[in-house]
């Protein structure tokens, strides 16, 4: 399943604030008509917004088709928090996800499933059970973009691809994204990513920003394409600078490997 690269959201902050006025002096000594830059125009704002978020701590949730996550991202610790909650074949499944630093990562899955008396199914469930300390080499090899918890997700990057964007409201924005070219937006999975064709090139995209200019929220209205139906995919960002620090799980619930 591709997952957007929910993880270390990670930052610079450069956002030239336009609009603020500077006196001058011509000669005789007598004041000038104050001067006003013109405002940074809808990609460079979104830009820089995006940038902030590599240097930001925050919550964050994502909501999809077939796929609800919560997490916070910690700046200062490179660290990070993700709770999924996903569907695979009608089952439902849960990954908690917690990466302190820059190597350690633990991992928690749930299937869903109740083993019963059945000794092969109880082995399969005590196995996944509890957390497990893995490398992010390993994590990666197995879930992909989910687990890439590190400072490759929910920055910059997020809003590579973006085209067309007009400002329909005070600090909301309107365009598209490419999913081909930015897999830290692309909540589809490979089939419906190939069904969309073309489309997935032009992907109709809301971004808002909040008050201080950070990513606030991104909202995209993926069509129908092969057996998925028309969805929207949402991620919001609050409590900047707000959240405390993850912690890795208590020893006595890691599993030895």
């Amino acid at each position: 399943m591709r997952t957007p690269k929910l993880a270390a959201l990670s930052a610079v902050a450069l956002i030239a604030l336009a609009g603020c006025g500077q006196a001058t002096e011509a000669g005789g000594g007598s004041p000038a008509a104050a001067t006003t830059s013109a405002p940074a125009d809808p990609a460079t704002r979104i830009d820089a917004a995006a940038r902030k978020m590599d240097q930001s701590s925050f919550k964050f949730t994502i909501d999809a088709a077939g796929m609800k996550a919560e997490g916070v991202q910690h700046a200062p610790s490179k660290s990070m928090q993700l709770k999924m909650t996903a569907a695979a074949e009608g089952q439902e499944f849960t990954v908690d996800l917690v990466s302190i630093g820059e190597k350690d990562m633990y991992m928690k899955i749930d299937l869903g499933i109740d083993p019963g008396d059945d000794p092969v199914m109880q082995g399969f469930a005590e196995g996944l059970g509890g957390w497990q300390h893995v490398s992010k080499e390993q994590a990666e090899s197995e879930f992909g973009s989910l687990a890439r918890a590190g400072a490759q997700a929910m920055g910059a990057s997020m809003v590579k691809g973006m085209t067309g964007l007009k400002e329909t409201a005070p600090n909301t924005f309107t365009g598209t994204v490419d999913l081909t070219v930015n897999s830290d937006l692309d909540v589809t999975d490979e089939e419906t990513l190939k069904a969309l064709g073309d489309k997935a090139k032009s992907i109709p995209i809301t971004v808002t920003l909040d008050g201080e200019e950070r990513l606030s929220s991104l909202v995209m209205e993926i069509p129908a394409a092969g057996k998925a139906k028309a969805q929207k995919a949402t991620i919001t960002f609050s409590d900047f600078d707000k959240v405390e620090q993850p912690k890795a799980p208590p020893a006595d619930q890691i599993k030895k490997n």
